[in-house]
């Protein structure tokens, strides 16, 4: 079995008792192995390097301030939906300074650009036009502060939930 890891903003419980019921329903393939998130670097290190990472994970991290990010509104990609950020800077910078900390693994891996759209997805769908179908809840406002990343390590293609591996606190040193 293959393991993958994952570095990921946890959004707080509110956020997560909104999401549960839009993702159980329209995101199977990740809703049960994972939670709500928003990504930073997928697919990250190997399982075998996880250590070495969280050191110069926590190493970085110690100088970033920890930061505001308000969910507020819908988006969509093609085929999917999800709560989109009101100010993308703040997690665009953090991730700006992981993927120079670490070039060789590009957010999805490069699949969608180098570019970083920071959301958490709620809904995925193999027809993109049945996503025009869904009725959603009243666009929700959550504000909450990323003070925190989490790596996760676990496998989508073999069902096997990610769990969290490492808790990497933010401005250690600020």
């Amino acid at each position: 079995m293959q393991l993958e890891t994952a570095l990921l903003i946890i959004p707080p419980k509110p956020v997560q008792v909104f999401s549960f019921p839009i993702r159980e329903q329209h995101d199977a393939e990740s809703f049960g192995n994972v939670p709500a998130h928003i990504s930073l670097l997928y697919p990250f290190v190997p399982p075998e390097q996880v250590e070495t990472a969280i050191e110069e994970l926590n190493r970085l991290c110690a100088g970033i301030s920890p930061f505001e990010v308000t969910l507020d509104h819908y988006g969509s990609f093609k085929g999917a939906i999800f709560l989109d950020t009101s100010d993308s800077e703040p997690i665009v910078q953090l991730h700006i300074r992981l993927s120079q900390a670490f070039p060789e693994y590009p957010v999805y891996g490069g699949e969608h650009g180098t570019e970083l759209h920071p959301h958490l997805t709620l809904a995925r769908f193999d027809d993109p036009e049945e996503a025009d179908n869904i009725e959603l809840p009243p666009a929700p406002s959550f504000n909450f502060t990323v003070d925190k990343i989490h790596l996760y390590l676990g496998s989508i293609e073999h069902d096997t939930p990610f769990i969290p591996r490492a808790v990497i606190p933010l401005g250690k040193n600020t």
